[in-house]
């Protein structure tokens, strides 16, 4: 009878975790969707694009950075399947990659700042940088939120499969695969069109 009790409690932990971890990615979804609304409606009120006097920002940082973070959520896939097969040596390797392209996704992102202001487009030189910045940073500070997300999977890579940490897995991989989908909708609205 305990043993039925502590199964039905473990369940509704693992339940209410996951329900916390979408009302925290549907709060999340809000903010950006909030943020590229505005973006848009700035878009489409200005005569041309980039506006008059601004250089359009070029490709190749933006589109390195998504095929960074897109490695880097197939790299999580193939822990969580490593994960639930007791796989320890497959899950270190994948934790291990998931973790570099996450610091590579940073150190792009420092890199198209760099590159931003390098054209003459600063943070405070009007409504175009500023929506730039703004959007980059905000997501920059949830990449960091989701690398120090994924350090509480490390004990879990270094000593295995634990059915109590399954709703772990489970939960840093929703926001690190969330990120992931966030940037590629900034990359398609922001720097293609």
């Amino acid at each position: 009878m305990n043993q039925v009790m502590t199964n039905k409690d473990f369940e509704a932990k693992q339940l209410t975790s996951s329900i916390a971890m979408i009302v925290l990615l549907v709060s999340f979804t809000m903010l950006f969707a909030t943020m590229l609304l505005g973006f848009s409606v700035y878009r489409l009120t200005v005569d041309v694009w980039p506006p008059m006097g601004m250089p359009r920002i070029p490709l190749t940082l933006p589109m390195v950075s998504t095929i960074i973070i897109a490695l880097s959520s197939v790299a999580l896939v193939l822990f969580e399947s490593a994960f639930n097969k007791h796989n320890t040596k497959a899950m270190r390797v994948y934790f291990a990659l998931t973790y570099l392209l996450g610091l590579g996704f940073m150190f792009v992102q420092w890199q198209l700042w760099n590159s931003m202001a390098a054209m003459g487009l600063q943070a405070s030189g009007g409504v175009f940088p500023s929506l730039f910045y703004a959007l980059t940073w905000t997501h920059a500070a949830h990449i960091v939120l989701g690398l120090i997300a994924l350090l509480f999977l490390l004990p879990v890579s270094m000593k295995g499969y634990s059915m109590e940490k399954v709703t772990w897995v489970q939960n840093v991989s929703k926001f690190w695969h969330f990120l992931g989908v966030v940037w590629l909708v900034m990359f398609i609205v922001m720097f293609v069109f």
